[in-house]
């Protein structure tokens, strides 16, 4: 949605039109929902903190104002917040959920494993690095935001984003490289 349709829009769902609020959950559901999925790892927690997302932007949709932070942004910041305080509950509670992912997959036996191992393996790898360079790392290569949106998700400078993807990235690579090692005779 280009971003004076999003601001239109945004100002129609700001007076009470609940189409225009329908128009921006189907438009930015999968952004907010690919983020909290790389943050969380689980498909029916994220989904449950997508909807909670949303709520919240139903109740703070009429004191946004755009000129502070983009839209998707503004999304990602709440994402963001409720990913962390999902993180500190668990901290607190010491339990572990049961596995979310036991519904049968249509493509085939091959196919989920292969799938549910690089997911898998990506995710392990993301939650090795730094709160901040796995943030920065998802909405670059994830959400697909540029630097200037992730540095106004993140309430950071552009700056210290390229220094956190590079970070993150150099760090990705050497948790994903597999070790070589040879043996001389």
């Amino acid at each position: 949605m280009p971003e004076e349709v999003t601001a239109a829009v945004i100002k129609r769902a700001q007076s009470g039109d609940t189409t225009a609020l329908t128009d921006l959950y189907e438009h930015y559901k999968s952004d907010v929902y690919r983020y909290l999925y790389y943050r969380v790892g689980r498909p029916q927690l994220a989904e449950d903190l997508t909807t909670e997302v949303f709520i919240r932007v139903m109740e703070h949709l009429p004191r946004y104002q755009p000129r502070r932070v983009p839209f998707r942004a503004w999304l990602l910041q709440i994402a963001r917040n409720l990913a962390i305080d999902h993180a500190r509950k668990l901290a607190v509670r010491h339990h572990v959920d049961l596995d979310e992912d036991m519904a049968a997959d249509l493509d085939g036996p091959e196919t989920a494993v292969a799938r549910t191992l690089t997911t898998e393996h990506l995710q392990h790898a993301l939650h090795r690095l730094t709160a901040d360079q796995c943030d920065v790392v998802i909405l670059r290569f994830v959400a697909e935001m540029p630097i200037k949106e992730v540095a106004e998700t993140l309430r950071k400078s552009e700056s210290a984003v390229k220094a956190l993807q590079a970070r993150g990235l150099e760090a990705l690579q050497q948790i994903l490289t597999p070790q070589r090692v040879t043996h001389d005779s």
